[in-house]
């Protein structure tokens, strides 16, 4: 059965409306309903019964909404297999609905991939990742455009929470993550328009540093318990993996590595240990590929950065170990053994 879309789009009757509706409209997947909200309260339009093929919701409102309220009101209305968000300023490419569709799967949760971000200087930056839950709790790059999520776990809770006028999509995101697993995409279908609105978040003209570490901090407080349980539960495993592979017991090392990653979704440290481990047992190709997707979910780590350039040595792909080699000693320059690697290679 192919599954409804419900689109929630957060409107406040911009004059770039007509081109994000444009955008729906244009979509070669089937079976979308779009879920208008007038999030600028009684002075917004009304709207029409379509948009395009497909039926559209108008969700109005006699007083402004914030962009959580918006949401919230977004979600109550649809009733899709799956929801996902526009804001009003952003687009989607044509195939970009179809494309996530397609990655659905009976145990596949949220569905996401990559975002096209569009700065007015004309600059162009690709946001997004693969999900590792213990990283959501630092930053979210997981842009809600860009992903489907099943509407069982709205059922099931998850909602926007009023106090986070910005940043209420990370918060959500964490509501999200004890609940479900996260399947990346690596697609770019979706364009936003980061710096157009006046958030503080977006980046570029659209960033208000003071206003984005207040609701940062925000985000820190409510969720520092379940972070802190999440680390209590993670290190013993950990240090109990690290113990097995230490005395020769790979397969124990790997079974509890395997145990963490199912509770704590592309840990990047139980991956790099993993790597290590499976790098000991002679699968090289499978250790650079369990690397690799621990430096994409912490690409800031010069650790695991330098432990993906040794794998490639190994491996005979000097050209990438001398990028990541280069690309460690960028990220902590006083450091002796990143710097000699890098040197080393040429």
């Amino acid at each position: 059965m192919t599954p409804l879309v419900s689109v929630v789009v957060r409107s406040t009757a911009r004059p770039t409306l007509g081109v994000a509706l444009d955008s729906l409209a244009a979509q070669d997947y089937g079976n979308v309903e779009v879920v208008l909200v007038a999030a600028s309260g009684a002075s917004h339009p009304a709207a029409p019964a379509r948009c395009g093929a497909f039926p559209l919701r108008f969700v109005a409102s006699s007083e402004w909404l914030t962009r959580p309220e918006a949401a919230n009101a977004g979600i109550d209305a649809a009733t899709g297999d799956y929801v996902t968000f526009l804001d009003d300023d952003d687009v989607y490419d044509a195939d970009h609905l179809s494309g996530l569709v397609q990655a659905t799967a009976a145990d596949a949760g949220v569905v996401h991939s990559y975002a096209r971000a569009i700065f007015r200087d004309g600059s162009v930056r690709r946001v997004g990742c693969p999900v590792a839950h213990m990283q959501l709790f630092d930053r979210s790059f997981l842009h809600l455009s860009a992903a489907l999520v099943p509407r069982s776990l709205v059922a099931q809770g998850c909602r926007f929470d009023p106090q986070f006028e910005i940043l209420e999509d990370w918060d959500f995101v964490l509501a999200l993550a004890p609940r479900t697993r996260f399947a990346f995409v690596p697609r770019e279908t979706f364009e936003w328009n980061a710096d157009a609105g006046n958030s503080g978040a977006g980046g570029g003209s659209n960033e208000d540093n003071a206003r984005f570490a207040r609701y940062r901090d925000l985000v820190y407080a409510k969720w520092r318990a379940a972070h802190d349980a999440l680390v209590d539960r993670v290190q013993p495993k950990l240090q109990q993996a690290a113990a097995a592979a230490q005395r020769g017991d790979l397969a124990r090392a790997e079974a509890t590595c395997r145990e963490v990653l199912a509770f704590s979704q592309n840990d990047p440290w139980a991956l790099n240990l993993l790597a290590m481990v499976e790098r000991a047992g002679g699968r090289l190709g499978q250790a650079r590929a369990t690397q690799e997707l621990a430096v994409a979910v912490r690409p800031g780590d010069p650790d695991l950065v330098y432990n993906l350039a040794l794998l490639c040595r190994e491996g005979k792909d000097i050209d990438a170990a001398r990028r990541y080699a280069a690309h460690a000693a960028s990220l902590a320059p006083g450091v002796a053994k990143y710097s000699a690697l890098a040197g080393a290679l040429g």
